[in-house]
């Protein structure tokens, strides 16, 4: 699914990010004119920039930062083995370990690092940039750290911090999208809407809508990972069977009607087109390997009711009816309709989950 060929409106694009990410408590106060806005970078970039003028305005996070300094004066532990080697007495100094409680802390290093990425890219609306300017004076003594992988590992929220989650989802989000060309430095990004970054977007936004929105009391969603079950039948080699070498069955979307004893499971599939022709007909039809992975996952449940699937495709134009579109019964086919209005959206999601289940 391709920006230009299948445009996702900006609004719903956000919204989908809020549920992904877990912070839909704040869509509406930042989409206040975001239709100003028709570029998926642009509105991320005016998103972080409104959010880092918040935390201006509340106070940064500190931490308690280890820090090792040559000093006059006494301060936390002295380090006596490295204060010898340097031969800091001579010199009336002391080698000190102490902590520091500070804003020069990952969390705002990389949000420091992020607003001077957002300056260098030259598609970014110049609005934003000015503001970013603004807001980058705040973090003098910061440093500027990248959010790489090991880096994230040493992310931990707690109700102190949460309120970077957002901010930080958005400068992951920035920084993965991100290629330098190796010739001259400069740093472009990727098409936002191909199937690989949207696909995780797309199956966490569903995962999080319906355990939002759908009523807890009747309703249970989650995304287990099933185990592969093993044959009843005696092994013709003699040997207990083995799952080791097999792929896991992380499923996306699982939802079960403690009331009725069904499971529904859902498999997001973020693809440009759901039907596919093939050699052997040019007439489309559903994707083989797609329909065999939602088996393979229903085989595989050890829920002891009534198992269901669903594979759901996202589109922009054509819709497939999933209560029109199934496979003997209990594999549903359906498809969402991102181009209409959010409420729509909402209301389509949730009638399917009730019928199907």
């Amino acid at each position: 699914m391709s920006e230009k060929r299948n445009p996702i409106p900006i609004k719903n694009l956000f919204y989908m990010l809020c549920y992904a990410w877990n912070v839909l408590s704040i869509k509406d106060e930042i989409l206040v004119g975001t239709d100003d806005y028709d570029d998926a970078y642009n509105i991320l970039g005016r998103v972080f920039s409104f959010g880092i003028g918040k935390l201006i305005r509340s106070g940064f996070h500190r931490s308690y930062i280890q820090r090792k300094e040559e000093r006059s004066i006494l301060r936390g532990k002295v380090n006596v083995q490295e204060s010898i080697n340097r031969l800091s007495a001579q010199r009336k100094m002391l080698i000190c370990n102490y902590d520091e409680y500070s804003t020069d802390d990952i969390f705002n290093q990389i949000l420091n690092y992020t607003i001077a990425a957002l300056l260098r890219h030259p598609n970014v609306d110049i609005s934003i940039k000015k503001d970013l300017k603004k807001q980058k004076v705040f973090f003098a003594g910061i440093a500027e750290t990248a959010p790489t992988k090991s880096n994230r590992k040493k992310l931990s929220y707690n109700r102190n911090n949460v309120t970077y989650k957002l901010l930080i989802c958005i400068a992951i989000m920035l920084y993965d999208n991100t290629t330098i060309n190796e010739e001259d430095g400069k740093e472009t990004f990727k098409d936002f809407f191909r199937e690989d970054q949207m696909q995780k977007v797309y199956e966490m936004f569903l995962l999080n809508f319906y355990a939002m929105n759908l009523d807890r009391s009747k309703y249970k969603v989650y995304a287990p990972k099933f185990t592969w079950l093993k044959s009843t039948e005696e092994d013709i080699w003699g040997d207990d069977e083995s799952t080791e070498l097999m792929p896991e069955l992380r499923t996306d979307i699982v939802i079960e009607n403690k009331v009725k004893g069904i499971q529904l499971i859902i498999d997001a599939k973020y693809y440009q087109e759901a039907l596919v022709t093939s050699h052997h007909s040019n007439a489309p039809k559903f994707r083989r390997d797609h329909i065999s992975q939602v088996f393979t996952y229903m085989a595989n449940s050890p829920f002891l009711g009534i198992k269901r699937g669903a594979l759901m495709y996202p589109t922009v134009v054509d819709v497939i009816d999933g209560h029109k579109n199934t496979l003997h019964g209990f594999i549903f086919f359906k498809s969402i309709n991102l181009n209409q209005d959010w409420r729509d959206i909402s209301k389509e999601l949730l009638l399917f989950a009730e019928k199907a289940n």
